[in-house]
């Protein structure tokens, strides 16, 4: 993928995605860090939820979505 233009969080509460706070500069500084016990407040309940891997997508400079639960 290379580049990463912005990253994605699905909430754990009403399924649906809004931006991250979180940016990597690429996929491999995504894949190198531990995110874990992170929170945020989803931009659509106004609840908190987990920010975790597996519920984050990358999308890359030429817009397409990388991540487990795109």
């Amino acid at each position: 993928m290379g580049k990463v233009k912005s990253v994605d969080v699905r909430c754990e509460h009403c399924g649906k995605w809004s931006r991250s706070p979180f940016s990597f500069g690429n996929d491999e500084s995504f894949d190198a860090n531990t995110l874990i016990g992170n929170q945020v407040l989803c931009r659509q309940c106004r609840k908190r939820t987990g920010c975790n891997k597996e519920n984050m997508r990358l999308r890359g400079e030429d817009g397409r979505f990388v991540g487990e639960n795109t």
